[in-house]
């Protein structure tokens, strides 16, 4: 990856590079075609990667790892890292502060055992810092890390015995949560929690005195210091161990534990078969499968593709902290387990084992010159979620303060040619950590792209590799850009981000702003809408920036939208159309297009065409019909009035289940007449006042008394209330003189905009 001396080094794919296709036909061929990537030294033996991917498997689409490839030094080594207490769950984040507080310096991480979501607890074993945190009975795959960084896998299993006068008993757990199903010793430590969470009543025996190591080939010696039985959790003193026996355990068993008196003297002791993991500092096993053993890749593996976290070391010791994003289309579809010990496979790995994946899997990482590390993946949860543990590398080296490498940022870019970027400038000591970039540090770019040192601006121009260089006395660093004169492909979308294949004006004047996408290949470059084209074959619309404006009345033409040779045509249509005749200079056309386009309201047919007559005053027959539409009501079968009105035999017939149905609602009422008798009034013309009502009973408004019109006193008493509420919630609006004229007749337009009002804001 080193090129010119460079220390940092993006890794792309382009047509022009002959040394990147030869890579396609090398790398990931397990998981697609690569398409894009990037790597890091980010320290001593330590390279981060990114790789994406197009796979060639139908459904799938785009794949993205990262991983980080490890050769075992003495400056940076693996290291199994929970938090404070073996109890309880972290993420990552939480799991890196965790290892700052205690003096450590985290370079990358990932997470790692399997574990149970009530207590955290990991499952199987881990060991940290030579130390047994964690241990139960089985045998499972794990992988063992030395003092010097170098690593292996192999199944683990830890025997742990408790010696005292002559006897000896089996300690099966250590710092595992205590059920009443198991009936076994349990050795608690204070890296357990303050307590044990006990809920069975146990024996329990407290040690101290303790010396030793508890790790595995090693004892601790330790002595009795209280013994007593109780049901509930037991507190774990600092210092201290605990040892407990469920009272309902094999009698035998128990006889024996129980034994044991205060002041007694005991040796705990733990091997393993396997006299390797004698020798480690920092071990983890896992419930996952053992993907790859001596070379070859194992069977049987669980189906479904999901996110993937998974650990490998190559036949020449070097070690990878792997991780595959999954259930994200477009950015990450997820493998299954095989294709995953494929790919490590690919990688070089001859012995994998597979850690805790789906929502699990996250990586942190520190970018070089970074102050602090950060997760760098994308968990499908859309979250981090808190886990057991994580599997590590910490840099072991102090700062040095000595100028080691000098880094530009944003680093993974992909230009538009013409598009400029402002650099910013980080650095390294020899050690990896963190120092102030040199202020005169020069920096010069390759080719025909030019990097303006007062501004610190990139520009890209043309097609191919962009070389930047960063230097200052003997130290200099290449990143490396990619710039694109001709992209594959052209998307211009709406500010929503919804793609846009053609573009249709309602009318003269109207609007529409447009943002463009330039991809190359599958990857999005890097653009400014200033670096297309905008052309029209026609004058029907106006361009202005990114914006076109209706001109027209009427017409069609095309958008060309260019960059480089790649042109994007898009059809333009200006149809100013109504469908009634008599509508197109009427204030309400636009609402009275909408509630037609709705089905709410109908024309008249005549010999010219459809006409809608919006001045004619609409009756309360009418204004039934287009209030049941606009409520969806079914009125089929309806044939019956809850009220006896008067006037009944008067309704039309097309109009009589509508008013029926908007009668037995509640939602229309009748007119009193002189003889106190009541009407429905079909043909009567509707006033203002009643159209309101009608209105605000079907929205429910709260009441309003607050009185804005100059014409209040004017308000039937009955109106007064709805009048207020529709207008403070702003359905209705007075004319400019401050009247609102309640006892005016609406017309068929003033109704259609009621009606337009109260969908909009509403429904």
């Amino acid at each position: 990856m080193l090129k010119g001396g460079s220390l940092m080094k993006k890794r792309v794919i382009a047509v022009f590079s002959a040394f990147i296709l030869f890579s396609n036909s090398v790398y990931g061929a397990v998981l697609g075609t690569e398409v894009n990537g990037w790597s890091h030294k980010i320290a001593n033996g330590t390279d981060l990667y990114k790789n994406e991917f197009m796979s060639e498997q139908s459904g799938v689409g785009l794949q993205t790892e990262y991983y980080a490839k490890y050769t075992p030094n003495k400056d940076v080594l693996p290291i199994v890292v929970g938090g404070k207490t073996v109890w309880g769950l972290r993420n990552i984040t939480k799991a890196e502060e965790y290892m700052k507080n205690n003096g450590l310096v985290p370079l990358i991480g990932i997470n790692a055992s399997f574990f149970s979501f009530k207590t955290g607890i990991p499952m199987g074993i881990s060991v940290s810092s030579g130390k047994i945190l964690t241990k139960d009975t089985e045998n499972y795959q794990a992988i063992g890390f030395n003092k010097d960084g170098t690593a292996f896998i192999a199944p683990l299993k830890i025997d742990t015995h408790l010696k005292f006068g002559e006897d000896e008993i089996e300690i099966s757990h250590i710092n595992k949560y205590n059920q009443d199903t198991t009936p076994i010793v349990n050795l608690y430590t204070d890296d357990f929690d303050e307590n044990n969470h006990n809920e069975v009543e146990s024996l329990s025996i407290i040690l101290g005195d303790i010396s030793g190591d508890l790790g595995i080939g090693k004892s601790v010696n330790a002595v009795v210091e209280d013994k007593f039985t109780y049901q509930g959790a037991v507190l774990i003193p600092k210092g201290k161990m605990i040892l407990t026996l469920n009272v309902n355990s094999d009698e035998v068993l128990f006889e024996k534990f129980n034994s044991i008196e205060i002041g007694d003297s005991v040796e705990i002791s733990s091997f393993a078969e396997d006299e390797r993991w004698n020798m480690v500092s920092d071990a983890m096993g896992s419930v996952g499968d053992r993907l790859i053993e001596n070379g070859v890749i194992g069977s049987g593996f669980e189906k479904g593709a999901a996110p993937r976290t998974a650990v490998g070391i190559t036949e020449s010791g070097e070690i990878i902290f792997y991780v595959l994003d999954g259930r994200q289309n477009g950015y990450s579809y997820g493998a299954q387990i095989a294709t995953i010990a494929k790919r490590l496979k690919e990688l070089g790995c001859v012995d994998a084992i597979n850690l805790d994946g789906g929502g699990s899997t996250s990586i942190s990482g520190v970018y070089p010159g970074a102050a602090n590390s950060e997760v760098i993946n994308s968990p499908s949860g859309g979250s981090l979620r808190s886990c057991s543990n994580y599997l590590f590398l910490k840099n072991a080296n102090s700062p040095t303060g000595i100028l080691g490498g000098i880094y530009l940022y944003p680093f993974e870019q992909h230009y538009l040619s013409g598009y400029s970027e402002k650099l910013t400038k980080k650095a390294v000591d020899t050690a990896f950590y963190p120092i102030a970039a040199p202020q005169d540090t020069q920096i010069f770019a390759s080719g025909d792209s030019s990097f303006n040192m007062e501004t610190d601006t990139l520009t890209a121009s043309g097609t191919g590799e962009i070389t930047v260089t960063a230097s200052y006395g003997d130290v200099a660093t290449n990143t490396y850009y990619h710039s694109y004169e001709t992209p594959t492909d052209i998307v211009v979308k709406d500010d929503y981000g919804n793609e846009i294949k053609s573009i249709n004006f309602q009318k003269k004047y109207d609007t529409i702003r447009l943002n463009f996408e330039a991809w190359y290949n599958g990857i999005k470059l890097k653009a400014n809408q200033d670096n297309f084209k905008l052309s029209v074959n026609n004058d029907i619309v106006e361009i202005v920036g990114n914006t076109l404006q209706a001109t027209s009345n009427g017409g069609n033409g095309i958008l060309s939208v260019s960059a480089g040779d790649r042109v994007c045509e898009i059809p333009i249509s200006v149809k100013c159309v109504y469908p009634f005749l008599d509508i197109a200079n009427n204030w309400a056309r636009e609402q009275i297009n909408f509630v037609y386009e709705q089905g709410i309201v109908s024309g008249y047919e005549r010999e010219d065409g459809l006409s809608f007559l919006p001045l004619k005053n609409i009756t309360r027959e009418e204004f039934a019909v287009i209030m049941c539409r606009m409520l969806k009501t079914d009125v089929s079968g309806i044939d019956k009035c809850t009220k006896d009105f008067e006037d009944l035999d008067e309704i039309s017939d097309w109009s009589r289940p509508y008013v029926y149905a908007m009668v037995n609602k509640g939602i229309i009422a009748g007119k009193s007449g002189s003889n106190g008798n009541i009407f429905f009034s079909p043909r009567v013309t509707l006033t203002r006042a009643e159209a309101i009502t009608i209105l605000s009973r079907v929205l429910n408004l709260e009441s309003m008394s607050e009185s804005k019109f100059t014409d209040d006193a004017d308000i039937p008493d009955w109106a007064r209330e709805a009048v207020y509420s529709m207008y403070s919630s702003g359905f209705i609006n007075g004319y400019p003189d401050n009247t609102i004229l309640p006892n005016a007749d609406v017309t068929r337009a003033e109704a259609a905009a009621m009606i337009y009002n109260i969908i909009s804001k509403s429904f």
